[in-house]
């Protein structure tokens, strides 16, 4: 029962940033440039962002094994959580257009990211 909640939890958080990154895709594009990352590079990245979630959201709703969605869903946390972290720890505000608002970085954000990794962590451990 937790592994299938877990699935559906990790679908529906990638669904939502996928949206959200999707309707707001010049903004979230444009945000990149907080990490270094301009024009062609931050297009690219911005694509690859949204297209890596999408393919998580759909592996987690399919009939692969729990494990190969846990697996996306904790590297996909894992780098959301870090960056959040990472801007946290630095004091950078920047609005990280995670589900397509422009809020600032904060600790709401923060457990955004962390539920994905939770999810993805628990698919892993009961896969």
């Amino acid at each position: 029962m937790i592994a299938l909640l877990a699935r559906y939890g990790l679908a529906v958080l990638l669904a939502l940033a996928v949206a959200g990154k999707a309707r707001r895709f010049t903004a979230f594009r444009l945000s990149l440039g907080r990490y270094g990352l301009y024009g062609p590079a931050a297009r690219a990245g911005a694509s690859t962002v949204v297209a890596v979630e999408a393919l998580a959201a759909a592996l987690a709703v399919s009939p692969a094994p729990a494990v190969l969605a846990g697996a996306a869903g904790t590297v996909l946390g894992t780098v959301f959580t870090g960056l959040q972290a990472f801007l946290l720890a630095t004091g950078d505000r920047a609005p990280c257009l995670c589900f397509g608002t422009e809020a600032p970085v904060s600790a709401a954000s923060f457990a955004q990211a962390a539920a994905v990794l939770a999810a993805g962590l628990l698919l892993l451990v009961s896969g």
